[in-house]
């Protein structure tokens, strides 16, 4: 028996370490379950590249449009939706924004601010590789670049940027999020003098809006993975009452002055949060309570480190540690954290390579536990390129080729269709593109990678 019991406890341990990739196929934590609108295909995909065609696309309930590709820029106003069975991916550089903002108005500036709020009801939702764009920092009881009230959520590898109220909000019914590969930073200097009285509201990411607000169950269970919060940021990475987190190999770095990491209140159903292999290399407080909520709060750090010279994180546990989530889940080193979460082209924010037709990739898709490589089956040359862009594959090509050619702000500007080739070669006519720089997308059966060229 003792044998058997030990056997199982490795097993259980090694799930919890094995090694991970920057893409991952599927959410792991509590939004686990979620599948959104499936794999994108021919008869359930639609490409959106206008704020007409978004609002119609997320209205739609039709399975046609069960998955939504997002290209270039779209200026959006608060749209609050209802959604289920549905997946948004933003192709490279695609953003969703709203800077709309009347300094010296508190009451207009609120009444234009957010971008995108789900509804309760809301259920079986994937959002991946789309930027989110808000005016800034303004404290006038606005609202945020996105809000979730859905239950089963996946957010993988966006960009929240200058929320007038915050970045991204989970509150209501919202409950079974996973929040993965994530970037949340503010670049926009705040906005003072608005009528919720704070003259500096970079306040990210709230879980609850209250000591009274919880979903069904009565905690928000959310995971937050591999996540960054970066420049500018200065409170709730995250802040939460009612609710059951596991924030697990995140990075904690901005200049912000008197920043706070984690705050945690306990609220009308009580709180528990464990802390996993994240590295607060650059924060004021990595963890404040918060009294005034009420209710108890349970906090462990496992395997953490803060400062520029890494150190362990002691002393901030607190009330009855809660024990680690029992779904599997893969984990970094913590010293291994900084490195690829800051990967500008990999690691968290919107770096994944997404086709045309919805396969999803990234040039880093390695085992991050074995170490880093360069692409080498895909060689694109020259890098300056004249009229003849050259794709050059290591093996036969045995499936048609798609290449598809997007501009720095998202837009796709040429596509190039091509049988299978014995030749491994490709050469693509750019002769047409205006000069700068562009991204092409290579997609193969069920592969896709992204190179950069310039074109003089």
């Amino acid at each position: 028996m003792k044998k058997t019991v030990l056997l199982c406890i490795f097993l259980w341990s090694f799930q919890h370490v094995s090694a991970q990739n920057y893409y991952m196929t599927s959410p792991e934590g509590y939004g686990e379950a979620a599948t959104g609108g499936g794999t994108p295909t021919v008869s359930n995909t639609v490409l959106v590249d206008t704020y007409a065609k978004l609002q119609t696309a997320l209205n739609s309930t039709s399975s046609s449009n069960a998955v939504i590709l997002v290209s270039g820029i779209i200026d959006c106003p608060y749209t609050s939706v209802l959604l289920s069975n549905k997946t948004i991916l933003g192709l490279p550089g695609a953003k969703l924004r709203n800077l709309q903002i009347t300094v010296g108005n508190s009451t207009t500036s609120a009444a234009n601010s957010g971008i995108i709020n789900i509804k309760p009801g809301s259920n079986n939702v994937i959002i991946r590789n789309l930027i989110f764009e808000g005016p800034g920092a303004y404290d006038v009881d606005g609202k945020d670049n996105l809000t979730n009230e859905a239950t089963n959520i996946w957010v993988d590898h966006c960009e929240f940027q200058d929320g007038m109220d915050g970045n991204f909000d989970n509150k209501g019914k919202a409950d079974n999020v996973s929040i993965s590969w994530c970037k949340f930073t503010y670049l926009k200097t705040p906005i003072s003098g608005g009528s919720g009285g704070t003259n500096d509201h970079r306040f990210t990411d709230l879980i609850g809006s209250s000591a009274t607000d919880f979903p069904t169950d009565g905690n928000y269970s959310v995971t937050f993975k591999n996540c960054y919060w970066a420049e500018g940021c200065k409170e709730r990475m995250p802040r939460a009452r009612n609710a059951q987190l596991h924030i697990l190999n995140c990075y904690y770095k901005t200049t912000a002055a008197s920043s706070k990491a984690i705050g945690l209140g306990g609220g009308n159903k009580n709180t528990t949060c464990y802390v996993e292999n994240s590295n607060f290399e650059q924060v004021t407080s990595i963890y404040t309570p918060y009294s005034t909520d009420g209710g108890t709060i349970g906090v462990k750090f496992d395997g953490c480190t803060k400062g520029t010279t890494p150190a362990a994180v002691t002393g901030l546990d607190a009330g009855t540690a809660p024990a680690k989530p029992i779904y599997t889940y893969t984990v970094l080193p913590a010293a291994d954290i900084a490195a690829y979460i800051t990967n500008e082209n990999c690691g968290a924010g919107a770096t994944l390579q997404v086709s045309a037709t919805g396969i999803i990739s990234s040039t880093c898709s390695q085992n991050l536990a074995v170490k880093d490589y360069a692409l080498n089956s895909i060689k694109l040359y020259p890098t300056f390129v004249d009229d003849a862009l050259h794709i050059e594959f290591s093996n036969a090509i045995l499936e048609d080729a798609v290449i598809d050619i997007y501009s720095m702000t998202g837009a796709k500007v040429l596509t190039y269709k091509s049988n299978s080739l014995s030749d491994n070669n490709i050469v693509v006519n750019v002769a047409q593109l205006a000069k700068g720089a562009y991204l092409c997308t290579i997609a193969t059966g069920e592969t896709a990678n992204t190179l950069k060229f310039i074109k003089k």
